[in-house]
């Protein structure tokens, strides 16, 4: 025979697993629905992104001292960028301490002339102007040799 306290605690065993299944449901209904709401990462077409771009790092490939410019190939890339340099455009070599052969000298920049560039060098090239996307240009603030 089952007695009174058996048949409660059955009925408590089965209320409990109502309960369980119930607020699993909700759980699971609730995670469901906000994976649908999140917004899903659309591929934007290279041509659509607008970069801005004010400095540019690179390495010379070709120096043209008659016609007062460089072509520089931009870290990371193929293409070559024509950088067209005007007589008020500051020049500076970046001089570290080991090249002076004391190691307690602070690093200088010293001014060159279009003469000091050689091809192969590494420029730091800060512009004026947003250069993203340009394959030439000459509002330059200053051409860095590191």
């Amino acid at each position: 025979m089952i007695t009174s306290s058996q048949n409660k605690l059955k009925y408590f065993i089965i209320f409990l697993a109502v309960l369980v299944l119930i607020f699993g449901g909700i759980i699971g209904w609730t995670l469901f629905q906000k994976s649908k709401l999140l917004p899903k990462e659309e591929v934007i077409p290279e041509e659509v992104v607008s970069e801005e771009m004010y400095s540019l790092t690179g390495i010379v490939s070709k120096v043209n001292v008659e016609n007062n410019f460089l072509m520089v190939r931009p870290t990371g890339q193929e293409n070559e960028v024509k950088v067209i340099i005007s007589e008020d455009i500051k020049l500076l070599k970046v001089v570290y301490p080991s090249e002076r052969g004391n190691p307690a000298f602070k690093t200088e920049r010293v001014e060159i002339t279009i003469k000091d560039i050689e091809e192969g060098d590494r420029v730091f090239i800060k512009t004026k102007i947003n250069i993203a996307g340009m394959k030439e240009f000459d509002d330059i603030d200053y051409i860095e040799v590191l």
